[in-house]
């Protein structure tokens, strides 16, 4: 892929609003979820489930929260680290390029990778409340047993959920706020993801209309045509080219 364009623009830029998805974390081992060997096509075999995004539904994780468990406890079991990508992010925003990434990703990469101003559109696992009784949990009080693959419970009983989004809720208040008030840009930089994943898509769907836009992705995506530079190919082969360009090593 010709990435001489892009470093171009992001050399010119010092206000990017980054939007992230799946593919950022590929590399570190993470597969992506709607790809032909993504995570629901595996997960519905392995948790024996109905369909794969039913990891994701509110309903079955009230009525059994078990394979939810079970699939964050070997996703711990990978111990994945930040990506090239990751790390290229932070460097840039340390520098007072990037003024916001915006991530659809749950996997907690963007923090590891050292990443500050960060707005997770679909929740975290940093804490955590009970579906019973509300009480609030930091992730400390019940990491130990999502590791083993076990379900936490609240002292009164009631099951603990992560503060990750799943099907049937709304999205953090953080998300609505940043709605209603954007941040200014001067580049819309969006990487690795397809841009179908609503709500969370349609707030970098917005963004491209107030400022230039860029997006690195594997495949084409279905919003390519409003996006005014495209270029398709793999994260750490950009990461890479942006470390040779701007002169350091991640």
């Amino acid at each position: 892929m010709d990435l001489n364009r892009a470093t171009e623009i992001i050399k010119n830029s010092d206000r990017i609003t980054v939007f992230t998805g799946a593919g950022i974390s590929t590399a570190s081992g993470i597969p992506d979820f709607r790809g032909e060997n993504g995570l629901y096509r595996t997960v519905q075999k392995t948790y024996n489930l109905p369909s794969g995004e039913t990891l994701f539904d509110i309903d079955y994780f009230d009525w059994d929260p078990r394979p939810f468990y079970r699939f964050t406890g070997d996703m711990y079991g990978l111990d994945p680290q930040p990506t090239r990508c990751h790390r290229l992010l932070a460097r840039w925003e340390e520098e007072g390029r990037i003024n916001l990434v915006i991530t659809q990703n749950i996997d907690g990469l963007h923090q590891k990778g050292g990443t500050k101003h960060l707005l997770e559109c679909h929740g975290t696992y940093d804490r955590g409340h009970c579906r019973a009784c509300g009480c609030e949990y930091g992730l400390d009080e019940y990491e130990a047993t999502m590791i083993r693959g076990e379900v936490p419970h609240c002292s009164c009983g009631g099951v603990i959920k992560p503060d990750v989004v799943f099907f049937g809720e709304n999205l953090p208040d953080e998300f609505y706020r940043l709605w209603e008030n954007p941040p200014e840009s001067d580049l819309i930089l969006i990487l690795g993801t397809s841009l179908n994943v609503h709500p969370a898509s349609d707030l970098a769907l917005k963004l491209i209309n107030r400022a230039p836009s860029l997006i690195v992705n594997r495949d084409a995506t279905d919003f390519d045509r409003f996006i005014d530079t495209v270029i398709h190919g793999e994260l750490e082969e950009f990461a890479r080219t942006m470390e040779e360009s701007f002169r350091f090593t991640l």
